[in-house]
């Protein structure tokens, strides 16, 4: 019965997805999102400015110039995507019409999603659940909304499975090629999100304080470092750049970047530093005060000031960052290794899902990143990991995040804070209690197994480079 459960899942998966794919051209789900039911809806808005990116480079015109030049599909969102993204793979899809372009993509993503599911099935010898990974992948409404509105976003999902599945290899491998295949993984993942969305910044300090990640993460960085400089020094890569001086006077200032480079203040019009490449980071800082008060955000921040009638203070909503940075510290110095590197992928885990409790500006194919975390949990359980007892209640709670916002329930209404609270409340909420509780059981561990004295005895070699390295 169970062989045949798994097989009864993957029949179900294939139907879903056709449902999706003949949908996309029918709009049978569209009533689940407020985008699709405009007139006209916003189908491929996040796409069209991907393959305008690499068009633009070919004309001498800057990747990020999304509205200048030979128009491309019938609408846009800005391109913000790493520029490498643009000539390494926007560029396979830019000779295509617009909307053939946007169905070979949706095509391309659907093909990345499926390989995710394939990635964390090989972690397990389960039948059911080897067929459950495609399915949470495939057939979650945020993957159908990433398909909708063309969004760059599979890659970033794949980075994030690679990272995840390297880790919980890592921790339970024994061998030398088991051990650099992992660590090959840990490589294409890092360098997949920091050439699309840059999303494993912020857990740069946990893999860098690991010793079983430290190297692979070096050089990653090195790699991402060259590659990003010469995207801002190469005027044949960079032709609407500011110039290096110029761009150094104002990069550190901050006050600067919030008023002059916010896409929303700016009302959609570009100024020369935000067709300069550098504008992919500076973005970062020019919006990460800056809420977004749509029907189709759903962040923490927005959720609670929809809730309070009022704008609260934005430091409040990065305490999961510091939370998350101070315990990557606490986790470096547990001994055990099998403890530790549980710890680390646990971190890992909870670390993605502060995008959505501490960033302003969250769209609900984002939610799409928490996918591989779900797909995972249940293989976690065969495990004997010390957070075992709770992985059935995060993998339900998460659950929620597959299915439809409620949207649906208030659609054609006049969204009040009321209504807007409701949609929001099980994709907020349930990615809220996921954060808490993978947070809460890294604490307990890191209570019950850092040694800190060791940070007493800590010297640095001389041989340094050469540990970080090949040690």
């Amino acid at each position: 019965m169970k062989q045949n459960s798994g097989w009864y899942l993957s029949i179900a998966t294939i139907a879903i997805v056709a449902i999706m794919l003949l949908s996309l051209h029918f709009g049978w789900l569209n009533m689940f999102f407020y985008g699709a039911e405009l007139k006209p809806n916003v189908q491929g808005i996040d796409y069209f400015a991907v393959p305008k990116s690499f068009l633009n480079l070919l004309e001498g015109r800057s990747i990020f110039d999304t509205w200048g030049g030979t128009p491309y599909g019938p609408h846009s969102t800005w391109y913000l995507a790493h520029p490498a993204f643009s000539l390494f793979v926007a560029s396979w899809f830019s000779f295509f019409s617009p909307w053939t372009s946007y169905w070979l993509f949706a095509l391309f993503s659907l093909g990345v999603m499926a390989y995710c599911g394939y990635l964390v099935s090989k972690t397990t010898t389960n039948n059911f659940k080897k067929h459950l990974s495609y399915f949470l992948m495939l057939c979650a409404f945020p993957t159908y909304w990433m398909l909708f509105v063309g969004n760059m976003h599979a890659p970033l999902v794949l980075a994030l499975t690679l990272i995840l599945v390297s880790i919980y290899e890592l921790t339970y491998s024994e061998n030398e090629k088991d051990i650099r295949a992992a660590n090959k993984k840990l490589l294409i993942g890092l360098l997949i999100s920091f050439f699309s969305k840059p999303i494993v910044l912020l857990m740069l300090p946990l893999l860098l304080l690991t010793k079983e990640t430290r190297k692979t993460t070096i050089k990653s960085l090195i790699i991402y470092s060259v590659v990003s400089l010469l995207f801002i020094l190469l005027p044949q890569l960079n032709p609407q750049g500011v110039g290096f001086n110029k761009l150094l006077s104002i990069v550190f200032d901050f006050d600067f970047i919030k008023e002059n480079m916010n896409i929303y203040k700016n009302h959609f019009v570009l100024n020369e530093y935000m067709r300069d490449n550098s504008i992919h980071w500076l973005n970062l800082i020019a919006q990460s005060e800056y809420k977004l008060m749509h029907i189709d955000v759903f962040s923490l921040p927005v959720f609670i000031d929809t809730i309070a009638e009022k704008a609260t203070p934005s430091g409040i909503y990065k305490i999961p960052i510091y939370v998350s940075l101070f315990l990557s510290i606490g986790v470096a110095f547990i001994e055990d290794k099998k403890i530790r590197l549980e710890s680390t992928l646990l971190l890992v885990m909870a670390i993605s899902l502060s995008f959505f409790l501490s960033y302003n500006t969250v769209w609900e194919y984002q939610f799409t990143s928490v996918l591989p975390i779900l797909a995972l949990l249940p293989i976690l359980k065969e495990k004997d990991v010390f957070y075992k007892k709770y992985i059935s209640i995060m993998f339900y709670v998460g659950i929620f995040l597959c299915l439809p916002s409620l949207y649906f329930l208030f659609r054609g209404g006049d969204f009040s804070g009321n209504a807007l609270t409701w949609i929001r409340l099980d994709r907020i909420i349930p990615v809220l209690i996921l954060f808490l509780i993978m947070i809460f059981q890294v604490i307990v561990v890191v209570k019950k197994h850092a040694n800190f004295k060791r940070f007493n005895k800590i010297s640095v070699p001389e041989n340094l480079p050469q540990k970080l390295f090949f040690d």
